[in-house]
């Protein structure tokens, strides 16, 4: 999506639902270095209250980005920060993910283009996983040298 295509006040929401496997918490726990035993290991998460092993942190927000990418919406856009994040839901194997955002302002550069700030919210059946804001770079459709 171009930056000139983004519209202030809207909300742009993912049509699929990911599921969360516990293969991919075991890569992403091993991969990032995050192997830690309430993401590897059931029983271990049960000590917690958890009902079984959770999902990172950041591969929930990983997926919050994938998700809006393969919408359209930052398919060609490039993080540039996040200004809040908050977890208030945990995700176990078997969960299946849905996110949306709604975009709060934008600033157009002189090379065309610009940054864009936008709330994010995941879900899954339960409710509301997570939520925070970002601001990523977009493209423009016509860029200015």
């Amino acid at each position: 999506m171009f930056y000139e295509q983004v519209e202030i006040g809207k909300v742009y929401k993912s049509e699929i639902r990911k599921p969360i496997t516990g293969t991919e918490i075991d890569i992403v726990a091993q991969l990032s270095g995050m192997d830690l035993p309430g993401f590897l290991d059931a029983e271990h998460a049960k000590k917690y209250g958890f009902k079984n092993r959770v999902t990172p942190g950041p591969y929930i927000f990983a997926c919050l980005i994938g998700l809006m990418a393969k919408q359209g919406f930052l398919a060609d856009a490039v993080l540039m920060g996040v200004k809040e994040i908050s977890f208030l839901m945990p995700v176990f194997p078997g969960d299946k993910l849905q996110a949306e955002v709604e975009v709060l302002s934008k600033k157009e550069s002189k090379k065309g283009g610009g940054p864009v700030t936008y709330k994010w919210r995941i879900f899954k059946e339960e409710g509301l996983v997570a939520e925070g804001t970002n601001t990523c770079l977009f493209p423009g459709q016509n860029p200015r040298v």
